[in-house]
C-alpha cells in the first residue's frame, strides 16, 4: 500500500518538504488505512474478499472490518442520558416508546427520550443497498419496479416493497473501502439532479429515466435514446430528486440498526415475543426476528445533538494554508464517524486548528461528548480539545493521538449561555489531525 494514501490530496500539497519527508517515513513504517477518494469504478467489487486477493495489505483491514462488525451484535451496552453506561438485554419495547431492559441491576424500564443509545450499529454489507431519502439503509436485492414502487428481498424483512419516492436511490456495488463507500452513498442521498442517473460499473454516468428494472436488466431512456442494459454493468441508480417526497420526522423516533447493517429511521417500534416490529418514518411497517436487532438510538429526547443546530461561530486556523470545514455527523473528509473500529451515528467532524460556538438559547444541564481522532487517521494525529463555557475554560483533555480509545466528556451548563468547542494542534504539528467530537449533545 502507497504511503501517500494515508493524505488527501490538499494534505499533501500543504505539507512543507521537510515535514512530508518525515511523515512519508513514518507511513512506510508504519502503513494505516487508506483515506483518498477513488471515482465511482474504483475498488468496486462485489464480494470484499476480492480486495485481498490483489493487496495482501488488505487482508488485514478487511478482518477488522469483519470482526468489528461482528462484535456489533454482543455489544449490548445501555447508554441513558442519566448515568453511567451499563451493560443490558433490550428485552421489550412498546408503542410508547417505553423500553425494558435487563441486566445485573434485574429489570429495568425507561423511556427512549432518556435514551443516548443501545447497542451500536453495524456497517453494512458491500450491497445491494436501498437507500432511503431519510437516510434510511437497507441491505436488499432489487427484484423489479411496479405500480411506482420498488419491489425488494430482504433477508431481515423478506419480500416487501417501497414507494419510488422515499427512495434516494439503489447501490447494486460499492467500494471496498469504507470512505469510498460512505461519500458513494451520500452521493446517492445528496444529489442535485432533475433526472435518474445511472452510475456503471466503469465509472461512466448516463441521465434520463428509469422505465423498468428487473433481476436481469435496467431500461433506460437516455438523452440520445432508450436502451437496456444488464444489471451486472450497474453501480447504482440514483433517482430524480425533484419527484422524493418531503419526508418529515416525529417529534420521538430512533434510528434502529439490525445485525447485517441495514439502519431505518422509525416512527414507531415494537419488540415482543422475539419480533421486532419497525414502523418507518417513510411509511411503510416491516418485521423481523429480535435476535437481528444490535441498536436502538432515539432521536428528539432530551440529548440534543450539536449537528443538528447551527453554530453562531465556526474558525478554522490552517497550520500552513489548507482550510478545512467542518461536518456534521462525518469526519473532516466526508465519511462515517467511526473510532475503535465502531461507527458512531452523530458528531462533528473537525480538523486542527478548529473552534465551533453555540449559542444556548434553551436551558441545558450539561455538554457530553466522547473524544477520538477517526479511524481515517491511523495511528497518525495529534490534538488537544477544549471546551469553553461563557468564555471560561471548563475542561481540556490530554494530548489525544491516532489509535487512542475515545474519551468521555461532561460539563456542567446550567445558567450557560454560551458554548465553545475548540481544536489544538498538539505535538505533530496539524498532520492527519482529523478529530471528531462523537455523540456531541446537550441534556435538556
Amino acid at each position: 500500500m502507497s504511503a501517500w494514501s494515508l493524505f488527501s490530496p490538499g494534505e499533501l500539497s500543504a505539507l512543507r518538504p521537510a515535514t512530508l519527508i518525515v511523515c512519508l517515513c513514518l507511513a512506510v513504517a508504519l502503513g494505516g488505512g487508506r483515506c483518498w477518494i477513488a471515482r465511482a469504478s474504483e475498488s468496486l467489487a462485489d464480494p470484499p474478499q476480492a480486495a485481498a486477493k490483489s493487496n495482501p495489505a488488505a487482508t488485514d483491514a478487511i478482518a477488522s472490518n469483519v470482526a468489528a462488525d461482528s462484535q456489533a451484535a454482543r455489544d449490548h451496552v445501555l447508554l441513558p442520558v442519566d448515568g453511567p453506561a451499563l451493560r443490558a438485554e433490550l428485552r421489550s419495547v412498546d408503542k410508547q416508546w417505553q423500553l425494558e431492559f435487563t441486566g445485573q441491576q434485574g429489570i429495568k424500564t425507561i423511556s427512549a427520550a432518556d435514551v443516548v443509545q443501545w447497542g451500536r450499529p453495524a456497517d453494512p454489507a458491500a450491497g445491494p443497498l436501498l437507500v432511503l431519502a431519510d437516510g434510511s439503509l437497507i441491505v436488499a436485492e432489487p427484484l423489479g419496479v411496479e405500480n411506482e414502487a420498488l419491489h425488494f428481498e430482504s433477508a431481515l424483512f423478506g419480500q416487501q416493497s417501497l414507494p419510488l419516492e422515499v427512495l434516494a436511490g439503489v447501490a447494486f456495488k460499492t467500494p471496498v473501502d469504507r470512505l469510498q463507500r460512505d461519500l458513494f452513498l451520500d452521493r446517492l442521498l445528496g444529489a442535485s439532479l432533475r433526472s435518474d442517473l445511472l452510475i456503471l460499473a466503469n465509472g461512466d454516468e448516463l441521465s434520463g429515466v428509469v422505465q423498468s428494472l428487473s433481476e436481469q436488466e435496467v431500461e433506460f431512456r437516455a438523452e440520445f435514446g432508450p436502451l437496456k442494459l444488464d444489471r451486472a454493468r450497474l453501480a447504482a441508480i440514483i433517482l430524480n430528486p425533484t419527484l422524493r417526497r418531503t419526508i418529515k420526522r416525529p417529534s420521538l423516533c430512533a434510528m434502529v440498526g439490525f445485525a447485517d447493517g441495514t439502519r431505518v429511521l422509525a416512527a414507531n417500534f415494537e419488540l415482543k415475543d422475539q419480533r421486532a416490529q419497525v414502523a418507518l418514518v417513510a411509511g411503510a411497517t416491516f418485521a423481523a426476528e429480535a435476535k437481528q436487532l444490535v441498536c436502538l438510538f432515539p432521536l428528539g429526547g432530551r440529548a440534543v445533538y450539536l449537528s443538528e443546530l447551527e453554530p453562531v461561530e465556526f474558525e478554522h486556523t490552517p497550520f500552513l494554508e489548507l482550510k478545512w470545514p467542518y461536518r456534521k455527523d462525518r469526519n473532516v473528509l466526508g465519511g462515517m464517524l467511526r473510532s475503535g473500529g465502531k461507527l458512531y451515528l452523530k458528531g462533528l467532524g473537525v480538523h486542527s486548528a478548529a473552534r465551533l460556538v453555540y449559542a444556548l438559547e434553551s436551558p441545558y444541564q450539561r455538554f457530553e461528548a466522547e473524544l477520538a481522532l477517526d479511524d481515517c487517521a491511523g495511528r497518525q494525529g495529534s490534538v488537544v480539545y477544549r471546551v469553553l463555557v461563557d468564555g471560561k475554560q471548563k475542561y481540556v483533555s490530554p494530548v489525544l493521538r491516532g489509535g487512542d480509545q475515545p474519551l468521555s466528556v461532561s460539563v456542567p451548563l446550567e445558567g450557560a449561555k454560551r458554548l465553545e468547542l475548540v481544536v489544538d494542534y498538539a505535538d505533530r504539528a496539524d498532520v492527519l489531525d482529523r478529530a471528531n467530537w462523537l455523540r456531541a449533545r446537550l441534556t435538556k
